[in-house]
């Protein structure tokens, strides 16, 4: 079954290079298709700072590098954490599959093993953020994953933006989303993320910066927070690196448990 949600540090890809919609019919399906077509490197390189900030504004900080490389059309992605030292040398494998499932891995060094993640723990805290594993998995984006209907033009944070409603085609953790995508660059401003009724936000994902940098738009830094608790997660890219020589020992369980490439 495929998730509702593709790999969110893909989202961070897939806020990256814009190119021009050159449909004169402009519709939920155009707009998200033209998303999902920013992500088109085959491989990346990312540094990132995540931080945890709490209800009362008390924050801890988290380094980390991510790497992503697409063969076949399939996206895998290795994710190690570098700092601080509770949590160095934990990382996360995810691979996609042809059907359209992930599959999920994490190695703790704490009990220094492999954990693969199951479908039912999708909903649990990736490493103490406001992202889950699902989030870590997938995207709202693909076409033949949700329905998307542009519901209006709106202005955000002075940028004109398409204002377009996805609900999901299969069962997932949120009944639908609401994406606000910058009419120029395409990079999703604003998501909100609905509970399984649709009825209520319990997630919002926010751009807070991006930039024009090596020919392409890139995101700085995004924020997701949880309104039930005001518990939030902010990741900024601090170095992006895309269409580069990657070694695929990397997207492995061996390079999950051991940090080598073989």
């Amino acid at each position: 079954m495929k998730s509702f949600t593709r790999h969110i540090l893909i989202v961070i890809v897939l806020l990256f290079s814009v190119p021009t919609l050159l449909s004169a019919t402009v519709t939920g399906n155009s707009v998200m298709q033209q998303v999902m077509d920013t992500q088109a490197a085959k491989s990346s390189a990312m540094d990132l700072r995540l931080t945890l900030i709490d209800a009362s504004g008390t924050s801890r900080e988290r380094r980390l590098q991510t790497l992503t490389m697409t063969e076949a059309g399939l996206t895998n992605t290795i994710t190690v954490f570098l700092s601080p030292a509770s949590v160095r040398n934990t990382r996360f494998l995810t691979r996609q599959r042809a059907d359209g499932t992930d599959d999920q891995w994490i190695y703790l060094p704490a009990v220094g093993r492999v954990k693969r993640i199951a479908a039912s723990e999708g909903g649990g805290s990736f490493m103490g953020s406001d992202f889950t594993y699902s989030d870590m998995a997938s995207t709202t984006y693909d076409t033949d994953e949700a329905d998307h209907t542009l519901l209006r033009n709106e202005t955000l944070q002075g940028r004109d933006t398409y204002v377009i409603e996805s609900i999901p085609s299969v069962a997932s953790d949120y009944g639908k989303t609401i994406i606000w995508v910058d009419t120029e660059t395409y990079l999703p401003m604003r998501v909100e993320f609905y509970d399984k009724s649709s009825s209520a936000v319990i997630k919002e994902l926010i751009t807070d910066d991006f930039s024009y940098t090596e020919g392409r738009w890139i995101t700085r830094s995004i924020t997701m927070t949880t309104k039930a608790s005001g518990h939030s997660t902010q990741i900024e890219i601090l170095q992006a690196k895309y269409d580069i020589p990657m070694n695929s020992g990397y997207f492995t369980t061996t390079f999950l448990e051991t940090g080598r490439v073989l």
